[in-house]
């Protein structure tokens, strides 16, 4: 029997069965698709309200910081940290204030930590950079971006257009296009060549997140030194290295690790109720080769929010959760869901599971449906996570919790 059934592979669902293998558990990751990360910058967002540290430290029960304890997040960061490190893919940041990064479009966005690779532009200071797109990529809008960075900065920021070698594909170039040929060595020491009398007196270089995958390091540490100056990346459209780069890492920590990987397939949750204390028995696995039955010491349910497919809404005004069927926290009149306009707080954002410390699924009577099935990340209640800038951070911390409470 598994000890532990995960369900879902974004960030949370990854991490999680990651922390089960390290602490040597059997543990089975399930999966419909592929989670959020290629759309995400793969920077890790605690609270981008103010300092990281005070705004967890005065989260309001029921929010998932309140439960989890700040003791849970630094604990979370530094395992994921010290992998990614491990795994060449260094991070740069820390709870104590954010880092503000420039974005495709021109604006900034704030996060606690961010790949090295990004937060490099912070190396300037306030000192003039120079922003580079590529001819026939058209995910990334140099002029764009400069001008509207340098407005909100309120510091010169210029603009350049940089060739690409040999013939470009009939269609549009997608990162991962370039991203494999920046890995091609000679094809890298053209472009470099290329690019030289363009650049000029350019000291601090930003390009678009395309600068290798798995070997990103590398590739950016041998363009400095063919160009002379300093490269940081910003994150482009998806699908987004910078996302797909700490997918893989955790992706290939949990195989390394022995978890077992059963993708595109929906679970439908098991239980056992033969006892007088109600268990999760496991989930019956939906795959294309038909059903299988997993049994499993317990559960893990990271399948996100309303965006993700770990709540479903239907027709009838009722909020179903995915896997097996526990009761959402969300209002029952479906009118109220939504604020006016798309840009205002949105009342759905807290919709979810309630749980306690342990991370156990609550009913209505405050006490835990099944004492052996635990949830983490999005599909919790009590976060306005995109709002607040929390999403990475909620997702950590409390999967962190919950398999220190699955697998004591």
């Amino acid at each position: 029997m598994t000890d532990l059934i995960v369900v879902g592979a974004g960030l949370t669902g990854l991490f999680a069965a990651w922390q089960a293998a390290r602490r040597g558990a059997q543990c089975m990751l399930v999966t419909a698709g592929r989670g959020g990360l290629e759309l995400s910058s793969g920077c890790l967002g605690i609270a981008s309200s103010g300092p990281p540290l005070r705004q967890v430290a005065k989260a309001p029960l029921p929010h998932p910081y309140a439960l989890v304890g700040l003791d849970a997040l630094r604990r979370a960061v530094d395992d994921l940290l010290e992998l990614l490190e491990a795994s060449n893919l260094p991070y740069a940041g820390g709870l104590e204030s954010n880092l503000e990064l420039p974005t495709a479009a021109g604006g900034t966005a704030c996060a606690a930590y961010a790949p090295r690779s990004l937060a490099r532009f912070l190396d300037a200071g306030a000192g003039p950079v120079t922003l580079a797109g590529f001819t026939g990529f058209r995910d990334f809008d140099s002029v764009l971006a400069s001008n509207r960075l340098s407005a909100r900065l309120q510091r010169p920021v210029a603009a350049a257009d940089l060739p690409l070698p040999g013939s470009l594909p009939l269609r549009d170039l997608y990162s991962t296009d370039l991203a494999r040929r920046f890995e091609d060595p000679d094809w890298r020491a053209q472009a470099c060549a290329a690019w030289r009398p363009i650049l000029i007196g350019v000291r601090h270089l930003g390009l678009p997140a395309v600068l290798g995958f798995r070997q990103h390091a590398s590739v950016i540490a041998a363009i400095e030194e063919l160009l002379e100056l300093t490269v940081f990346e910003i994150p482009t459209l998806p699908p987004c290295l910078p996302g797909l780069r700490l997918e893989s890492v955790l992706r290939e920590a949990c195989l390394a690790g022995g978890v077992d990987l059963i993708e595109g397939a929906t679970a439908i949750g098991r239980v056992d109720g033969r006892n007088a204390v109600t268990r999760a028995a496991g989930i019956v696995a939906q795959t294309a080769g038909g059903p299988q039955v997993i049994d499993a010491g317990a559960v893990l349910l990271a399948t996100g929010d309303l965006l993700h497919g770990g709540l479903v809404a239907r027709q009838s005004g009722r909020l179903q959760e995915s896997v097996f069927d526990l009761p959402v926290v969300h209002s029952s009149n479906r009118s109220t869901w939504t604020a006016p306009h798309f840009s205002d707080p949105q009342p759905y954002a807290t919709f979810g599971l309630r749980v306690d410390a342990r991370m156990r699924p609550l009913g209505a009577d405050g006490a835990p449906l099944m004492q052996n099935l635990f949830a983490a990340g999005g599909i919790l209640a009590g976060a306005r996570r995109t709002e607040e800038g929390s999403r990475q951070g909620i997702g950590l911390a409390t999967a962190w919790r919950a398999v220190e409470s699955a697998l004591p």
